[in-house]
């Protein structure tokens, strides 16, 4: 039985999980300290409803694009695909030819990886609460 895109991917370009993990971790708490961090900036400023939602979009996207800027100078301009697995951990553009030649046609990037800096690490989770909560609980001092 021949190996699937996915082995195939993890055979040439190898993910440690520890790194993986460690990589993920980081990125969470960067999401979380930067978020609570908008939060208190939010109730300092006493923005209220959307506008204070629209704080933390707009800090969350300049803080991911800060990371992921970060990442494109770190792994020279590949970009998150070589420190997170993206969608099944595989590579763009792998083709087995029929004499079981692996033949590397795309641009060797894992898959959407790049949603794992932008939308990972508790975006909408965790980091939303700490957010919520530094803005609720500077606002209610500061009133």
């Amino acid at each position: 039985m021949p190996p699937t895109n996915q082995e195939l991917s993890l055979l040439i370009n190898p993910l440690v999980p520890e790194s993986v993990q460690h990589n993920n971790r980081v990125l969470t708490q960067l999401h979380s300290l930067t978020s609570f961090l908008l939060g208190l900036t939010a109730g300092i400023l006493a923005l209220q409803s959307a506008t204070g939602f629209i704080f933390y979009f707009l800090g969350t996207v300049l803080v991911s694009g800060l990371f992921h800027l970060a990442l494109l100078y770190r792994s020279g301009g590949k970009g998150a695909g070589g420190f997170f697995p993206g969608v099944g951990g595989e590579i763009d553009g792998l083709v087995v030819q029929r004499d079981g030649i692996v033949k590397d046609a795309g641009s060797g990037l894992r898959r959407n990886a790049w949603r794992d800096v932008w939308l990972g690490g508790g975006v909408l989770g965790e980091a939303l609460s700490g957010f919520v909560l530094g803005w609720a609980g500077v606002g209610g001092v500061l009133r």
